[in-house]
């Protein structure tokens, strides 16, 4: 495996390092907020990539047809920030972040070796399951339904290729949108919420 594969694969597998903004305390002192912080690490995060795209300038582990477009990284940046933005409730963020970010190389790997998608798809729904049950977020038929919901859909959007839309940015916002949307759907019914304060 080339050099640029085992990088984007580890990039990949590392990005959940970066929900760490949920355990940074809200205000960091001095006027500075956890918020604020985000927003300077995403700005020039986007700034650079504005620049690369203007400039011709390839990222390492970038494949070849992301050179006029948005990268991946980027993209996977973005999926991200909405969620933490829009979404804002850290039990379908986290959750789904996470399992974009392990099972999208193995989605990957199954499709170029042709292995059947269903061994996929267990791997994503029992990374769901667990990742909100050590969330404390939901009961368990609520956790299975939306972990089946979230996978589904997760990887029904990996699998095309889309000429300007990263599938890092689709596995995130598609079940995020969709998650959302049915826990506001079942909160009335009497779904229990876990109240964590991340």
């Amino acid at each position: 495996m080339e050099g640029a594969s085992v990088f984007r694969r580890a990039f990949h597998i590392a990005s959940p390092i970066f929900l760490g903004y949920y355990l940074l305390p809200v205000d960091l002192g001095l006027n500075v907020t956890r918020t604020n912080v985000t927003l300077l690490f995403l700005g020039t995060a986007w700034c650079i990539e504005l620049t690369r795209i203007a400039l011709g300038i390839p990222l390492f582990g970038m494949r070849a047809y992301e050179g006029n477009r948005v990268s991946a990284y980027a993209q996977g940046s973005m999926g991200l920030a909405f969620g933490i933005f829009v979404i804002r409730d850290p039990n379908i963020v986290v959750p789904v972040f996470i399992a974009m970010a392990w099972i999208d190389p193995l989605a990957a790997l199954a499709r170029r070796r042709k292995w059947s998608i269903a061994p996929v798809f267990v791997a994503y729904v029992a990374l769901f399951l667990g990742t909100t049950t050590a969330m404390g977020a939901y009961l368990l038929p609520a956790r299975i339904l939306m972990a089946v919901v979230a996978a589904t859909l997760a990887l029904a959007v990996e699998g095309p290729r889309l000429p300007q839309i990263d599938d890092d940015l689709l596995m995130q916002v598609v079940p995020m949108v969709t998650l959302y949307f049915l826990v506001a759907g079942l909160a009335p019914a009497g779904l229990p919420l876990a109240d964590i304060s991340l």
